[in-house]
């Protein structure tokens, strides 16, 4: 009896995984975006750096004149979908950003593609400012 308990229990189990994994894709696209409206908390920053190299050397450091229109545009950034083996081609993820909050914490991540739970999404976000330009040309190797 416990066999067969047993047997019907993880079948059961089985199926909900199937199902789970299973279906239209982009109900999960809808699901990330429920989840991560905007990529980037864009509250309670203090300071925001730029990285060229893909994230290497030294940064460049917003200037205060130019943080909101940078928040603004962080702001812009939302998961566009999963990222594939073909959308990594040379120069994605070649800039980074790195983002202190007022508790201390420090994020520092890719402007193409971020990694959530062990998956790479593309990240869709509005044109650059003008001010990025600016600050990202001061970035060393």
């Amino acid at each position: 009896m416990k066999r067969i308990l047993t047997f019907i229990l993880c079948g059961i189990m089985s199926l909900c995984f199937a199902a789970c994994n299973g279906g239209d894709t982009n109900k999960t696209y809808d699901k990330l975006f429920d989840t991560y409206p905007s990529v980037f908390v864009t509250e309670n920053i203090t300071s925001i750096t730029f990285y060229a190299y893909y994230g290497e050397g030294k940064g460049s450091k917003v200037p205060t004149e130019n943080m909101t229109e940078i928040i603004n545009w962080l702001d812009s950034f939302t998961i566009d979908r999963v990222a594939t083996d073909e959308d990594i081609l040379d120069g994605t993820n070649t800039r980074f950003v790195e983002i202190e909050y007022s508790d201390g914490t420090i994020i520092k991540e890719g402007l193409d593609i971020i990694n959530i739970d062990g998956t790479r999404y593309l990240l869709k976000k509005e044109p650059y400012p003008d001010c990025f330009t600016k600050i990202i040309s001061k970035t060393t190797l």
